[in-house]
Order: structure tokens, then C-alpha cells, then sequence
């Protein structure tokens, strides 16, 4: 086998030659065939972000339709001048009907106390001669 030595032996050259100063303006042209306007850039979270839109604003509404609701439901105490009024005028409600109606601290509120000692109740029913009406009472 013969030697081989790469500096000896000659080259083959290629087929493709560059022209002079052919890189020196590469870039310039280069970036003159590229399109001028940049494209629009799009965030992953920009799809996110409206998500977090919609959950804020349903989380909005949530907190404020009770409170809104508490806010124009307000119950007014009437006073009493005005319930008899109106008692007194509706002849229709019996007075079973308003004893239905009252609550304990209603009747709490109403209930009087008398003194009235064994001796004086003795003595109103030996000079009333009329017992029975008020046993029935």
C-alpha cells in the first residue's frame, strides 16, 4: 500500500465559489426580504385572565344579592297606638285569632299584677249575690 499524505495529494475543488464581498451586505439584504410588520404577540394568560374576570365578577354578585336583600328588607316596629287602631277597625279578626297571634314576650309585656288579698276576694263574693256569673267568667 502506498503512503497517503493529505497536504500532497491535490484537492478537488467544489463547484460553488461565493462572489467577493458577498457576505459584507448579507445581513442588509437579508433583513429587507423579511416582512416589516411584527406579528401580535398572545399571552398563554390572556385566556386565563378573563376566567378570572368571570370568577370575580359571579363572586361579586354572590356577596352582594344577600347583602342587598338584608339592606331593603328591613322590618319597621309599629307602635302600639297604631295596632289598636287597626285592631279596632277590623271587626272581621276575633280575639281567639290575636291570642294565636301573641308570642310569650307579648305576653310577658302584658301581664298585670294584682294585690288582691284572700280576705278582699271573700268579701266581694258574700256581698254579690250573683256567684255563678262569676264562676262562668
Amino acid at each position: 500500500m502506498k503512503d497517503f499524505k493529505l497536504d500532497n495529494e491535490p484537492k478537488i475543488t467544489s463547484g460553488f465559489t461565493t462572489p467577493e464581498g458577498y457576505f459584507d451586505a448579507f445581513s442588509d439584504r437579508l433583513l429587507s426580504q423579511l416582512p416589516k410588520q411584527e406579528p401580535k404577540v398572545i399571552s398563554i394568560f390572556s385566556t386565563k385572565k378573563t376566567w378570572y374576570y368571570v370568577a370575580a365578577a359571579i363572586l361579586v354578585l354572590m356577596l352582594s344579592i344577600p347583602i342587598y336583600n338584608k339592606v331593603t328588607t328591613r322590618s319597621e316596629e309599629v307602635d302600639s297606638a297604631t295596632l289598636e287602631n287597626y285592631l279596632a277597625c277590623q271587626s272581621t279578626i276575633s280575639e281567639e285569632e290575636i291570642v294565636n297571634l301573641l308570642e310569650q314576650k307579648d305576653l310577658d309585656k302584658m301581664k298585670i299584677e294584682f294585690n288582691v288579698e284572700d280576705k278582699d276576694i271573700e268579701e266581694a263574693l258574700n256581698s254579690n249575690s250573683n256567684l255563678e256569673q262569676y264562676i262562668i267568667d
